[in-house]
């Protein structure tokens, strides 16, 4: 050891020496003849100083004493008897055991930051990760919102106070569900309001009832509550059940909710705003990729002004003829359920292969009664294969005919017409055609899930009397055609 650690040594002892003997002063004022006594035992004991040979005690003693006294902590060196003169520990042993006791208060002092640094460092890395977190929630919410991507979707009609404010406005869609952050909302519209270039710049909101979906976006929805869309006349669409997309799109041209080649845009392609989507497979066979989901049903939509004025004018509608589709499609999402699913695929049915089926049946017959016997034969063929495995529906046929063929050079496709014709020809294609033939309604959907047990694998129908023929044989169904008034 250097003389600095010597000197260093000293004067924490001197130190510790200066503590000890303060507390012994308070203990001899209290009982000095009984403390002294007790002193002088214990450093004839600890120490074996030889001052006191009558005190002494055992060798194996002393060494258990001198262990226990290396675990001692702060307290115990306070404990330890000094030379007064020399200002030492009075013997070799016991300045060890100071050295000792030392140390392991160096080592607990040490242990003791250490964990409050991990403790802190914990407490720091779980406040980061917490607003890292919310803050990411928040972000993901506003976004979501922003889109009009809610899990749910439904329609509300919202009331809106005569010349209000941005601030009743962003309260009442928030209360009617439309809007979940209001506060974004008002900051979005008051960026909007600056853009020189958006055609209601320095608009303000009218009073008035509105009919909203959860499934717009901000600016549809400020498109919508301005004055350009108050007091906007709304018609009534009946979509019936067995309707193609092509013909639907024409149906809401004559009513002048949107053009029908805007509206072709929407169920061409998927627009991946719906859970029923992520079930959609696209396929380069499959003529329109959305048809088949177009929910047969009655629709209230805003009429287009600018259609009515001018049917024949050069009009963009893209706009209406998204919500238009959007309202469709979130009637057809909302009406296939869980139990649905569950029973499509017990079948081994994806649900384009659901609503397929179930468009030929919906072409094919009217009645609940027989589209479960129509359904019936067509699981039956695909169960046995073979020669059965061509459904053999005249009905695809006459979709080709009637929505495809005329339509083909219209869409600028890679694969060829005649591809294409074939995988939805029932009498050139092996099981369920590339896609649905129309767009169904819930009877048809409900036959394919719940087809009555037979076994038929034949049938066709009088299409003077309505009257539907079954069979089981080739031979029967050949009957059934003189019947039909068929062959």
């Amino acid at each position: 050891m250097d003389n600095n650690d010597e000197r260093r040594e000293k004067d924490e002892l001197s130190e510790i020496l200066s503590r000890n003997k303060e507390r012994r002063q308070k203990e001899e004022n209290n009982d000095v003849s009984s403390d002294m006594d007790k002193t002088g035992v214990f450093s004839g004991e600890i120490f074996g100083s030889g001052k006191n040979e009558q005190n002494a005690v055992p060798d194996s003693l002393n060494a258990k004493r001198i262990d226990e006294a290396e675990e001692m902590d702060e307290e115990g060196l306070h404990d330890i008897e000094f030379d007064e003169e020399t200002e030492k520990p009075i013997s070799d042993k016991a300045l060890k055991r100071a050295r000792e006791a030392r140390k392991q208060l160096k080592k607990q002092r040490e242990a003791r930051k250490t964990v409050i640094r991990i403790l802190l460092g914990v407490a720091v890395s779980a406040a980061v990760i917490f607003f890292g977190v919310r803050l990411g929630v928040k972000l993901y919410d506003m976004i979501t919102d922003f889109g009009g991507m809610e899990n749910s979707e439904f329609e509300v009609s919202v009331e809106i106070p005569e010349n209000p404010t941005v601030e009743q406005v962003a309260q009442a869609l928030k209360e009617s569900g439309i809007v979940q952050e209001p506060e974004f909302f008002k900051l979005y519209f008051s960026y909007k309001s600056k853009d020189k270039e958006w055609r209601h710049s320095g608009d303000t909101f009218e009073g008035g009832e509105f009919i909203l979906s959860s499934s717009m976006n901000y600016s549809t929805i400020i498109d919508t509550l301005l004055p350009s869309s108050a007091g906007k006349s709304t018609v009534e669409v009946t979509i019936i059940e067995g309707m193609t997309a092509i013909e639907i799109g024409r149906l809401l041209e004559d009513k002048f909710v949107c053009r029908a080649e805007d509206f072709e845009k929407f169920y061409r392609e998927k627009m991946n705003k719906y859970d029923f989507e992520r079930r959609v497979t696209p396929g380069s066979l499959k003529f329109n990729q959305l048809e088949g989901y177009l929910f047969p049903d009655k629709y209230e939509f805003y009429e287009c002004r600018e259609l009515k004025a001018n049917p024949e004018g050069d009009i963009d509608t893209s706009e209406q003829a998204e919500e238009a589709a959007s309202k469709i499609y979130s009637n057809f999402n909302s009406k296939i359920t869980k139990t649905m699913y569950k029973q499509m695929n017990t079948m081994g049915l994806t649900l384009d292969e659901l609503i397929t089926l179930a468009s030929m049946v919906q072409s094919e017959v009217s009645n609940v009664e027989d589209m479960r016997k129509v359904a019936s034969v067509f699981l039956n063929r695909l169960k046995v294969g073979g020669d059965l495995s061509k459904l053999q529906s005249d009905v695809t046929v006459f979709y080709v005919q009637d929505f495809i063929e005329p339509y083909y050079k219209d869409y600028g496709l890679v694969t060829s017409l005649a591809a294409i014709s074939n995988a939805y020809d029932t009498y050139e294609c092996d099981g369920i055609p590339a896609g649905p033939i129309c767009n169904p309604g819930m009877d048809a959907i409900s036959a394919v899930l719940d087809a009555e047990s037979t076994d038929y694998y034949y049938f066709c129908a009088n299409e003077e009397t309505g009257e539907t023929f079954y069979a089981r044989t080739l031979e029967e169904h050949e009957e059934n055609l003189v019947l039909a008034g068929i062959s």
